[in-house]
């Protein structure tokens, strides 16, 4: 069961990369996003189960939002790219995400406080809603 949870958590192993594990899963989860589009209920559905790997992999890892836990990633990216059409908008996407996710300001440091997977999931949903957000208003109004 380890060796399973070892596999979802780290985003199929992206996250054991050596260096910059985070924007590794996120280039992965991006490959995904890109190629499976996937909708609000299986977002969802992936955030809820995420909650559950991104605990277990903490007790697999013995640390509190381990680097190599990027699962999480993958579910904000997954927000952040959402019904988006075209590569310039992924890419902008990508790029958002990966800064809020890093730089963790406001609300999306609190959240990360959460304990448990609840805490790794939150600060990745809300950067990836973030994210969301600002491309939705980049579209509207013709940038991208």
């Amino acid at each position: 069961m380890n060796n399973l949870v070892r596999f979802f958590a780290t985003g199929f192993f992206s996250g054991m990369f050596p260096v910059f594990p985070g924007t590794v899963g996120s280039l992965v989860a991006l490959l995904i996003a890109w190629f499976l589009r996937p909708d609000m209920l299986l977002i969802l559905l992936c955030s809820l189960l995420g909650v559950y790997i991104c605990t277990k992999g903490e007790s697999v890892f013995g640390e509190h939002d381990c680097s190599h836990i990027v699962y999480d990633e993958f579910c904000g990216i997954f927000i952040a790219t959402w019904n988006l059409d075209s590569s310039p908008q992924y890419i902008v996407a990508f790029i958002l995400f990966r800064l809020f996710d890093i730089w963790k300001p406001s609300l999306i440091n609190k959240v990360q406080e959460l304990p448990l997977g609840w805490g790794v999931m939150a600060d990745d949903l809300l950067a990836g809603l973030v994210s969301r957000i600002i491309v939705a208003v980049l579209i509207y109004i013709g940038i991208i």
